[in-house]
């Protein structure tokens, strides 16, 4: 209970403040859209697959958390009882992932439709049984012997949803699930969740006078987050042509581009590296340097997501020429600009998680900007010479600025 209750002032603040207003948030959420009376029409099956999968997939990401060693050290510096610390860390994980995330999301699914108080019921059994399993594949994740009870387990929980679509069926399938992880996580090692940092991980170059870009570039690499995270907006890229493309007589392109630029992983390193950025403000001429390569790494990545998006737009609906090409430099430069500004002057603090960073509203701001800029080029195509000339300015200013930080 102790060891709980200090993971939860860790995750929640000392006054669990956090939790606080998460839940006031959420009622809030509920009462606003409900008041204004929208209504949508949704199948319950969705709503438990939106339980199941969305708090798999944050509960997933808390547990891979790089912030986990340094939140567990003092923990395992002291005596304690192994399955107290085992349930303790993944109560505490699932406690954050179901209050600062999915009761979020279940609020809006509540407020647009009328549910039974069995489906509520439900739906909050699939989001529990969702973080339990998390855990438990977690525990398995590095034993190859364990991949054919992966794949099973998984197909066990989320075929029912997707075939049967029995509420009751689906209850007795979590209620299963939440007693195997149970079952699972008395037997394991409480280590299983620590990770500390290895000195071995800790490469140093030392030749040459050292390249951010290529800092920059490794630290996408080797994060597999960040870089699953990229490839996925690839996977989007080259589906979203098939999708855009239904519209006629409306230049949809550009609002790609602005899709696009929702990488939130890259547009974070200083917010997620204090020690990085504590560097980059105190060591004098830094200023320059990181935030002309920080600008053009970002740049880069979007452009590699734009040329996956062009290529396919090509493939299936034909028509790129060098307007199109031109638009994609432009608000790929454009996003880069507003990110590394944007993470400059108003990095994101007070975060207990990386999941915290990922999931925060500021990342929304660049890509609507964009989403406005790609709806007047839409519009009127004149817009993209108006806006070239703007992101040339907007460059030399910066430049000049950088130079005096």
């Amino acid at each position: 209970m102790i060891i709980f209750q200090n993971l939860g002032e860790q995750l929640f603040g000392a006054k669990y403040e956090r939790a606080v207003k998460s839940l006031i948030a959420c009622i809030i959420l509920f009462l606003a859209i409900h008041t204004a009376g929208i209504e949508i029409e949704i199948a319950p099956s969705i709503l438990l697959l939106t339980a199941t999968a969305f708090s798999m997939g944050i509960m997933w990401q808390i547990l891979n958390s790089s912030g986990n060693a340094d939140r567990m050290t003092g923990l395992f510096m002291l005596p304690f009882r192994n399955r107290e610390m085992t349930f303790s860390l993944v109560l505490a994980f699932t406690s954050y992932t179901l209050i600062t995330k999915t009761f979020l999301v279940l609020a809006l699914f509540f407020a647009v439709h009328e549910w039974s108080v069995l489906q509520i019921a439900v739906s909050l059994l699939c989001a529990c049984n969702s973080c339990f399993s998390a855990a438990a594949w977690y525990t398995m994740k590095k034993r190859k012997m364990f991949l054919p009870v992966f794949i099973l387990w998984g197909e066990a929980i989320f075929t029912p949803i997707f075939i049967v679509r029995e509420t009751v069926i689906i209850c007795f399938i979590a209620f299963t699930s939440m007693l195997i992880s149970f079952l699972r996580l008395l037997k394991v090692d409480a280590y299983v969740f620590y990770h500390p940092v290895s000195a071995k991980l800790l490469i140093k170059h030392t030749k040459g006078t050292g390249s951010i870009f290529l800092y920059l570039l490794r630290y996408l690499i080797t994060n597999k987050n960040y870089l699953l995270n990229t490839a996925g907006l690839c996977v989007i890229a080259g589906v979203m042509p098939f999708i855009l493309g239904q519209f006629e007589g409306i230049n949809v392109m550009p609002l790609g581009f602005a899709v696009l630029c929702l990488n939130t992983s890259i547009c974070i390193l200083l917010s997620c590296d204090p020690g990085l950025e504590q560097a980059v403000r105190t060591l004098p001429g830094q200023a320059k340097r990181f935030c002309t390569n920080y600008c053009f790494f970002i740049f880069s990545v979007n452009m590699a997501v734009n040329s996956v998006y062009l290529i396919s737009w090509q493939i299936g609906k034909s028509g790129v020429n060098s307007t199109e090409i031109i638009t994609a430099l432009i608000i790929a430069l454009q996003s880069a600009v507003l990110s590394v500004l944007l993470e400059w002057f108003c990095p994101v603090r007070n975060w207990k998680i990386e999941n915290d960073l990922w999931h925060h509203p500021r990342k929304y701001i660049v890509p609507l900007i964009m989403f406005l800029v790609a709806g007047l080029i839409g519009m009127w195509s004149i817009n993209i010479w108006v806006l070239l000339c703007i992101v040339i300015a907007e460059v030399l200013s910066l430049s000049l600025v950088v130079r005096r930080i």
